[in-house]
This record gives structure tokens, sequence and C-alpha cells, in this order.
């Protein structure tokens, strides 16, 4: 077990931090009275304060590489003999009632290793790949410029969208541990919106029009009664700070500042990827720090792992030049071999990804049992 700042972080954890709701400290008298959000921000606040990272994989538990749907698996397991730090799901789906989400993911599963995933310690995470309100067309069917400006102006398309946001708050209220707690979590919608594949994305609203999405989701969320949710904003790839905030909806709607950025070649493309999370990344770090929010690395990694060290040599040094609470990788998929970011029992990276896990700065599941 590596060693922690275990009373340095102990501390932090009795004390309410900032959160969107504009929240006041509090002391150990009376932390009992804090949201599960709040006692979230705390955990990540000192992991941070601790310099450490959380290692986090998309959809971790519910299949691998080779296989779908067994109990007590996980591709992350099976190398290093841990569960990731951070779990990410997608709730995709959810606001048709489906019972599975866009990857074929159980609701009532997903639900389970949430319970699972806080109970050893670790830490969930939600994005969401929404289809539109407008005529039900997937989050990447894009041609439609109005979708965002009909959900704010017109009132059928308007009461969609409210109906498909309460769907989410009503599964996140519903995330409760064994004792009925509610289970504090992060949420990262409306990803990615600096490119243009998504109905939200740059070219598909206005700079206004996109702050305003975030505004109408927080409203029904919060009259939903929803207190145990972390809100990322998280950008895809930028050149520069001001292109990073230009649509940021503003402080009292994000706890943590992300970036989404994505290796695309391990030959020639390393050094275009480690300027991009500089770029990306950089401008989270610098934009947390002024407003007093937690950084993170959202989305990355490498499809395919092609490069067998990529996780001491490129991945690691990233994450300590530019110091974030998680990074997470996205998913390994049973149903596409080339399509996986995390490396399974006899990958060519499996090795050094033992390294990596090894290394003093990362911390999985088994980690986080301590600092609970």
């Amino acid at each position: 077990m590596k060693a922690l700042y275990t009373t340095m972080i102990g501390a932090l954890t009795m004390m309410a931090t900032y959160s969107c709701n504009g929240s006041s400290s509090k002391t150990a008298a009376d932390s009992d009275s804090i949201t599960a959000a709040q006692a979230l921000r705390a955990r990540l606040d000192s992991v941070s304060a601790s310099g450490k990272i959380i290692f986090g994989h998309d959809d971790d538990p519910v299949y691998g590489h080779t296989w779908v749907g067994d109990e007590g698996r996980s591709d992350i397991l099976e190398i290093v003999g841990d569960y990731p730090g951070v779990m990410n799901w997608d709730l995709g789906g959810i606001e048709l009632g489906d019972s599975v989400n866009l990857d074929s993911v159980s609701f009532e599963r997903m639900r389970a290793e949430v319970i699972a995933q806080d109970a050893r310690g670790g830490i969930n995470a939600f994005s969401w790949h929404s289809v539109n309100p407008v005529d039900g067309m997937n989050s990447w069917a894009c041609e439609d410029t109005t979708i965002v400006a009909q959900i704010l102006n017109n009132p059928e398309v308007k009461a969609r969208f409210d109906e498909q946001v309460r769907s989410v708050a009503r599964f996140m209220n519903s995330l409760t541990d064994t004792q009925g707690n509610k289970i504090g979590v992060i949420l990262r919608p409306w990803h990615e919106h600096t490119g243009s594949w998504f109905w939200w994305g740059e070219k598909q609203c206005t700079v206004d029009d996109y702050k305003a999405l975030w505004a109408e989701t927080r409203r029904i969320m919060d009259e939903e009664g929803v207190d145990n949710v972390l809100w990322a904003y998280s950008p895809d790839r930028v050149t520069s700070d001001d292109q990073y905030l230009e649509r940021y909806p503003g402080d009292e709607f994000v706890d943590i500042m992300g970036a989404d950025v994505y290796a695309y070649n391990a030959e020639k493309g390393v050094d275009q990827y480690r300027m991009a999370v500089a770029s990306t990344l950089g401008a989270a770090t610098r934009a947390a720090n002024d407003r007093g929010k937690l950084v993170a690395f959202t989305e990355t990694g490498l499809e395919g792992v092609t490069m067998p060290t990529w996780w001491t040599e490129v991945l690691l040094p990233a994450v300590k030049e530019w110091p974030a609470a998680y990074v997470v990788v996205w998913r390994n998929a049973h149903d596409k071999p080339g399509h996986f970011f995390a490396p399974y029992p006899g990958h060519e990276s499996a090795d050094n990804f033992k390294a990596f896990h090894a290394d003093s700065t990362t911390l999985f599941a088994r980690d986080l049992n301590e600092i609970r």
C-alpha cells in the first residue's frame, strides 16, 4: 500500500469546502450536515493537496476486452489486483426510459456497481451522451444547428428536455449506500463542446445558448433536490485560455475544471498530444487556480494502447506536470477489438501499467479506502 498523507487528509475531510451552492465552511462539530457532494469535494481536495492523482477507467467492472457481464471482473483488477479509483459511467439512454444505456449497460447493474465502488472507497463519475429532444437523434447527429436554441425557446422541446434532465436527476437521487445515505458523484454534461461532433457543440449553438443550456440543466436538477453531484466542465482540445473559458457557464455551476485530450497516434502523435495536454489541461489548471475549483483530466487515452510504455513515458509525466485530482481513460469495448484504452491481461503494455500503478503518485480504489 502506498504511503499517504493520512493525517493531513483526515483533517481536510472533516471540513466542508467550496461548492456551487455557495456553502460556507464547517468543522468536525457539524460535519454531519454537509452534503454528499461537499464530502466528495473534500476528499478530492485532499488528494490534490497530497500531490497525487486518482486513476480512472470507463465502464471498468461491467465488460472488458474479451468478456462482458461477468460479476467481480475488471481488466485493471486482473493486472494489478485493484480496481480503478474512479469509474466513469454513461447515462445515454436514460432519457428515453431505456433499461440499458447506449453501450448496453443495464442501469440497474450500473447502480449496483456505483454502490460497490463507493463501498470499496472508490469514486464514480458520469457523462451523458443524450439524444436530442427535437427529433430524438443521438448525440452525434449534429447537422441540425437549432437544437439548443429550440430547447431554450420552443415550449414543446423545452418540456421534453425538462423531462430528460429530470430522468437524470431521479437516477442521481437513487444512488444511495446500504445505509440509505446519498453517494457523492461527478456529473460531466455537455462535454467536449469546443468540438462540433455533438448537438451541443461549438458550431451547433451560440456561446450564450450553450451557457443557458447549462443553467437550465442546473435549474431542473436543483428543483429535483439533487445535492450529491459535483459538476465538471470539460472542453476538448483548446489552444488558448480564452478558448477554454469562452463558453464557461459560470462559477456557480461548476466544481471541476476538466480537459478531454486524446492521443491519435503513438508513432507520430506523442509530441502533439503533450502539447495539447499542456494547452488544454494547462488552461484548466490556471482557470481552477483562479476560481478555487478542482482540476481533472476528465477523458484521455491512446486507442489500442499501441505504445508499450505509454503509461510511464507519456501519461504519467503529463499528469505530474499538470497535477489533477483524477485522470480517466476510456472504455475497453468487448465488441470492438481495437477499441480499448486500458491494458488487459496479456497486452503488451500490461507490465508498464504495473509500474504506473506502483508509482507513488497514482491512487487506485484501495488507496482511496485509506482516506475515506
